[in-house]
């Protein structure tokens, strides 16, 4: 994670999450760092569509059409979350940890958006663990594809 605020920090850009699958686990990984204030804004916890329909307005088609556990409705959290809270990047994770099947996806599969400036980057994960390990998974690789994204030259 100081990889990650070191490089927001330089950029001067600030940094919001909205979290399914892990439950906040990225932001207290964030904010376990000093200093993580300068560039984090906040986020949402969205566990339930409930939560996703009220806080990220993810639309009722999308979910009864795609399932929380979808492309479509991470990129709506993302986006959204980006625009509510006035920052640089958004992230957003949706998935299924298991230990069953959850809105017709398979234990391990995992969505991650990025809204970054004026784009939108939408990832498919499918990880192979317990649901602790999945977890973990999913906030490293969001992380890899935050510090990935923001490198890119046409990110500035």
């Amino acid at each position: 994670m100081e990889p990650l605020i070191d490089l927001l920090r330089r950029r001067q850009w600030k940094l919001a999450s909205c979290e399914s699958i892990t439950g906040g686990d990225f932001a207290s990984q964030l904010t376990d760092i000093s200093g993580a204030s300068d560039v984090y804004l906040g986020g949402y916890i969205v566990y339930s569509n409930e939560a996703k329909r009220l806080l990220t307005y993810v639309d009722d088609d999308i979910l009864k059409e795609f399932g929380a556990v979808s492309r479509e409705t991470v990129e709506q959290m993302a986006k959204s979350t980006k625009k509510a809270l006035h920052c640089d990047i958004a992230i957003a994770f949706s998935g299924n940890a298991g230990p069953n099947v959850s809105s017709n996806q398979p234990v391990g599969r995992v969505f991650t958006a990025i809204a970054v400036l004026d784009h939108c980057f939408v990832y498919q994960d499918d990880f192979v663990g317990s649901r602790k390990e999945i977890k973990a998974m999913t906030v490293e690789i969001g992380i890899r594809r935050i510090l990935d994204l923001i490198k890119k030259e046409n990110m500035r």
